[in-house]
């Protein structure tokens, strides 16, 4: 039986001029990782970006298409009154780009829905479509720090943003705003949404205790993704044989699901590696494992994955190439190689330094709590997407 396409997302989100080269907000880059899970993405991108910043988008998340950057033209329009300062301020001007929005309504119906991302999104949203609009009144254009959580009704410009979130499917944002935004008016039925809980898309959670771990080193990963098992050969060739002369006992244990026959007997004739089929990343604290790495070579969404192996309570060990790729938040979180000499020394020190293992779990732990609120709302959002879209079919 062949499998079904996967349903087609337009997510619209504007540059956050804070995030230097990322070009978008942690939670955006978070929302895309999460909701291309289950969506085949292309991301419109609101506000002046150069074509590096285009391109480093699409090495980072991996979407399907990227489009922005587009030139001024004389069809471009002044935006509306309520959204004027807030424009002015991010990006110096009050136009909007024609180029962009004809790009955008001449495409949408090729697409199940649409993700309108912050504020500054909305005058880019698709006109006159029967195609579901989600909203998130979250990070650009709602608060000035997307980290600020004073609530809504410190904004100036929250009689425009109830007006939006009236005029859309769905509203995605946290339960407690959302409770304000219902006080002023938005119905329960864009409202509900928010209200929803995560289930298990969260990772293990854990507080592991040096001394019960074992000279073992972990990886976990969907092992049907061709980047994923990129990386584990990566370090199969590049890290592991050194790994195993100059650490006593080691070993190295694989969790995921999916593995192709020819990556089941290339690691069958492997000494001291072992495979664990599982969907549940618990195993790696099952089998032990001291340290978690994470190369990250070649794979999309590396904020997700990172956020996931810190929250586990075992230090994570990455490369250098996957810090250029993240977002700057990550950083605190985990221990960068920057070499291939550098990853043994680094893992061999987690081996034996109890002290340094201790306060890298730690600091892991302490910036994954940090971010995983920003996960929940994306796998919610990812949820109640996939929900409505079946809800729509069989009605």
């Amino acid at each position: 039986m062949a499998l079904a396409s996967p349903l087609k997302l337009l997510y619209i989100s504007a540059v956050q001029s804070r995030c230097g080269d990322g070009v978008l907000s942690l939670q955006s880059r978070i929302n895309v990782g999460v909701l291309s899970r289950d969506f085949e993405i292309s991301l419109a991108v609101v506000g002046p970006v150069t074509a590096e910043g285009l391109h480093r988008l699409r090495v980072d998340l991996g979407p399907l298409r990227v489009t922005g950057g587009f030139e001024a033209s004389s069809a471009d329009t002044d935006c509306e009154k309520g959204l004027r300062r807030l424009m002015k301020e991010r990006f110096g001007t009050t136009k909007l780009c024609a180029r962009l929005q004809t790009t955008i309504q001449r495409n949408v119906e090729a697409f199940d829905a649409v993700v309108i991302d912050g504020l500054l999104s909305w005058p880019y949203r698709p006109i006159g479509t029967d195609v579901p609009i989600a909203f998130i009144p979250y990070g650009q254009g709602v608060m000035d720090d997307e980290d600020n959580t004073t609530g809504i009704g410190s904004d100036s410009r929250e009689p425009y943003l109830v007006d939006v979130c009236r005029e859309v499917e769905m509203v995605f944002i946290r339960p407690s705003l959302a409770a304000r935004l219902s006080e002023r008016g938005v119905s329960m039925r864009q409202l509900q949404y928010s209200f929803s809980h995560p289930t298990g898309a969260k990772p293990t959670l854990a507080e592991v205790d040096f001394n019960r771990t074992e000279p073992r080193i972990g990886f976990y990963g969907y092992l049907g993704d061709a980047g994923n098992v990129a990386s584990v050969n990566w370090f199969l060739k590049e890290i592991w044989p050194v790994a195993q002369r100059i650490i006593p006992g080691v070993e190295f244990h694989i969790v995921g699901s999916a593995p192709s026959r020819e990556f089941i007997e290339h690691i069958s004739a492997m000494s001291r590696v072992f495979l664990h089929w599982s969907t549940d990343d618990h195993h790696l604290l099952d089998q032990r494992c001291r340290v978690v790495v994470e190369p990250l070579l070649f794979e999309d969404h590396v904020d997700a994955k990172l956020v996931n192996a810190m929250a586990r309570g075992v230090p994570t060990v990455t490369t250098r190439h996957a810090m250029r790729r993240s977002h700057f938040r990550m950083r605190s979180g985990v221990v960068v190689a920057d070499s291939r000499e550098e990853m043994v020394v680094a893992i061999n020190r987690m081996m034996s330094d109890s002290v340094f293992w201790k306060q890298s779990a730690r600091e892991g732990m302490a910036a994954a709590r940090e971010q995983l609120p920003r996960f929940e709302l994306a796998h919610c959002m990812r949820r109640e997407l996939n929900r409505y879209h079946r809800h729509s079919l069989s009605v």
